[in-house]
């Protein structure tokens, strides 16, 4: 089912945001890739943390992971972009390999596909961190 409709929490840095539309958190995508550092964001419905989707960013790289619910399902963005990245994660570094990069636009297009559907984007290929069941 497809909402337009939707109201996201969406968690950057310090602050949460309550976002009601797509454009609003690609502008916040933008914004973080612009900064030296770039950074990471959370989405999820204001219905609860789960599912959420989590976008590492810096310049014009992104990695993304979808959080199927809390008790462990959890996967990861499938890239082509052959770019080793260092992430900001969690208050540390994330040495990112090649394999799980994706381009800022995947990033957006997995943004988007999340917000219409709440669940894993078809948009990218996607590897198994853990499963549940």
């Amino acid at each position: 089912m497809v909402s337009c409709d939707r109201i996201m929490n969406v968690s950057v840095a310090d602050r949460d945001i309550i976002c009601q539309s797509k454009a609003e958190v690609t502008e916040i995508i933008r914004s973080c890739a612009a900064s030296l550092q770039g950074g990471e964001i959370w989405m999820s419905s204001e219905d609860g943390p789960y599912p959420c989707l989590s976008i590492l960013i810096k310049g014009e790289y992104a990695c993304c992971h979808y959080f199927k619910n809390d008790e462990g399902e959890v996967w990861q963005s499938c890239g082509d972009l052959n770019e080793e990245v260092v992430f900001l994660a969690d208050g540390g570094e994330w040495n990112a390999p090649e394999y799980v990069i994706i381009s800022l636009e995947k990033a957006i297009d997995c943004m988007e596909g999340f917000w219409d559907t709440l669940e894993r984007p078809k948009c990218v290929e996607w590897d198994a961190l853990w499963e549940d069941g």
